[in-house]
């Protein structure tokens, strides 16, 4: 199979390729033999190229525009067109001819804009250049249509749905507070520290049983998918066995979280004494256990 460059060596004119009209496949009929070609020309966008001209109506020095197309031809080189002549953009701005470049780009390729442009000189280039395009046929443009971007949402299905959003909140915790390296180092097993990390952060989300638990991770939450354990793997009794070896290094957590919480939000240790010598009762409190008659030390008048 011949490359495009090749027969443009040998003089065929470029009229005589003809796309199919699908991506990146042409072919060409010389001498009676159909050779077909696969194009890899893949659109980089359009942008603006200037030259410096004398304003033939102002007199002033400025920028004359052209809108180009970049892309890579057969041979995997990188090749410039023009598209377009624009002419003096005088009223135009850097960041203005940035934000019609880019809204070109996405109208060839289809891209949905999720903020409208409220500058009313781009959105009049925009159009202005587009319906040129059209008109002059100098893009391969596929008519679209915009329905067909929309979901009728009473014909979808969906299978294996699973919540993600506090799960996630509460895993990025999880590693913020630096516990899987915690864990690591105490000679934990990388199963051992996720199925750790499952435990914490589904009882945070969902507290309940072991045996509710373990049925909300498997039915319900993407947790698993987060921490890396395998989800067939949950049972009430590894759950079990999880929180009585994370209750094995309670001294060692509440220390190394204290310590990162500090860390993390700029806290100080501090030891506040409360004086409860004169704290008393309001009421008859007949039926309490800890309340007792006693001598004040407040010195009334």
């Amino acid at each position: 199979m011949e490359g495009l460059a090749s027969f443009i060596r040998r003089g065929i004119r470029v009229e005589d390729f003809h796309c199919t009209h699908k991506p990146f496949v042409w072919f060409v009929v010389h001498k009676g033999v159909l050779f077909v070609i696969a194009v890899y020309r893949f659109f980089a966008g359009v942008y603006f190229k200037c030259s410096i001209r004398r304003h033939p109506q102002s007199g002033n020095i400025t920028g004359y525009y052209r809108l180009v197309e970049s892309y890579r031809n057969a041979d995997d080189r990188i090749c410039h067109r023009t598209i377009l002549n624009v002419g003096f953009m005088e009223d135009t701005n850097v960041e203005q001819r940035n934000k019609i470049q880019k809204h070109l780009t996405d109208k060839y390729e289809h891209k949905q804009i999720l903020f409208e442009e409220t500058d009313p000189v781009v959105n009049k280039y925009v159009d202005e250049l587009w319906q040129r395009i059209i008109d002059a046929k100098r893009l391969d443009i596929i008519p679209f249509d915009q329905r067909a971007r929309m979901v009728d949402i009473d014909t979808i299905n969906h299978r294996n749905v699973r919540e993600v959003g506090s799960e996630w909140i509460g895993y990025h915790t999880w590693d913020k507070l630096h516990l899987t390296p915690l864990l690591l180092s105490k000679g934990w097993t990388e199963e051992q520290v996720q199925l750790a990390a499952t435990q914490v952060i589904s009882r945070a989300v969902y507290p309940a049983s072991e045996l509710k638990t373990a049925r909300w991770i498997r039915e319900n939450s993407a947790v698993c998918e987060l921490t890396g354990y395998d989800i067939e793997g949950v049972t009430k009794d590894k759950l079990y066995q999880s929180a009585l070896s994370l209750y094995t290094l309670k001294d060692e957590l509440e220390k190394h979280l204290s310590t990162r919480t500090n860390d993390l939000f700029d806290i100080e240790d501090k030891i506040i004494l409360y004086d409860l010598t004169n704290t008393y009762f309001e009421g008859e409190k007949r039926k309490s256990k800890l309340s007792k008659f006693g001598k004040s030390k407040e010195k009334l008048e």
